[in-house]
């Protein structure tokens, strides 16, 4: 009873998070369109959007209401699981770096816009970039525990629930 509570809970949290990969998939697909190298983010993101949804749809009509659900739909949760783990463990050596070494990547990241030849506004100070970086670094570490953490649960349920998938 209480896998089931806490597996809820973090599939609540996961919502926010998965509303603003739908909107950041707006700007990515016109990214992958004009470069090709942006295809694989893009993918990571679809997959774990629709990872997000499927196990969500499996927790409301299978746990909840105990009605029985396609095979199909627990294929779709393993298959994008798998793709999610890529995204949590790419997030979670990312995240490390950025926090070991955050001075390095925002002197590097400003160096790189500078080689550009953008004009950033005063305010994208290095000590500013520093704090954005270290903000964002511990919000993708964050998530991609909670992602990680839903996996192991997602994977335990789908054993416990096995009787719900039909063969169809």
């Amino acid at each position: 009873m209480k896998s089931k509570l806490l597996y809820y809970i973090i599939s609540i949290l996961l919502i926010p998070f998965g509303l603003l990969i739908f909107i950041a998939l707006f700007p990515m697909l016109l990214a992958a369109i004009s470069a090709p190298a942006a295809m694989l983010p893009l993918f990571v993101l679809i997959c774990i959007l629709i990872y997000i949804v499927c196990s969500f749809i499996f927790i409301e009509k299978g746990i909840k209401r105990n009605l029985p659900c396609k095979k199909s739909l627990k294929d779709w949760i393993k298959v994008n699981a798998y793709v999610s783990i890529f995204f949590v463990v790419l997030m979670l050596i990312q995240s490390f770096m950025i926090i070991n070494n955050p001075n390095m990547v925002s002197e590097q990241l400003l160096a790189d816009i500078n080689a550009q030849q953008q004009n950033l506004p005063e305010q994208f100070t290095p000590a500013f970039m520093h704090k954005m970086l270290k903000f964002i670094s511990y919000f993708m570490l964050i998530n991609s525990l909670v992602i990680g953490f839903h996996i192991i649960l997602t994977f335990k349920q789908l054993k416990i629930y096995q009787h719900l998938f039909s063969k169809d």
